[in-house]
């Protein structure tokens, strides 16, 4: 089975604080290692960015539940690819917090400071990820 990748954006359905992330991060992790997918999940300013990556038939069924989630309005799968190999091997589930996100890197990938996938392109929002995640790692 070839390996895939899901990069995808919504919006909040309600407000969210970092509680909640942790909350989804930890059930993600446990969830995504049981079923070999990786990846990263960045929000701020009311939108959510994440990549999924692995097998075709558990990226696909975990994205079915995902649109499902009360949590996410209008989702949007802004990349779909196979994959030679994994960008976010080490992640079970990564997360970029808001606060380490900033308005020069948003401007590097959109068309504006404000972050808001629907204005990135797939490449650019994968991009923004992967720049995201090695910033984020060096933080830690």
């Amino acid at each position: 089975m070839p390996l895939i990748r899901l990069v995808y954006a919504s919006q909040f359905a309600s407000p969210f604080n970092e509680q909640d992330a942790q909350d989804i991060i930890e059930v993600s992790m446990r969830n995504n290692r049981k079923h070999d997918i990786t990846g990263v999940l960045c929000y701020s300013n009311y939108y959510y960015l994440q990549c999924l990556e692995g097998g075709r038939d558990e990226v696909n069924h975990l994205y079915q539940k995902i649109a499902m989630d009360k949590r996410h309005v209008r989702p949007v799968i802004l990349m779909y690819q196979d994959i030679l190999y994994r960008q976010f091997d080490d992640w079970y589930m990564g997360h970029i917090p808001a606060m380490n996100i900033s308005g020069g890197m948003v401007l590097k990938y959109s068309r504006e400071r404000q972050f808001n996938p629907y204005s990135m392109t797939p490449q650019s929002a994968y991009e923004f990820l992967v720049e995201l995640s090695r910033v984020n790692a060096v933080l830690e």
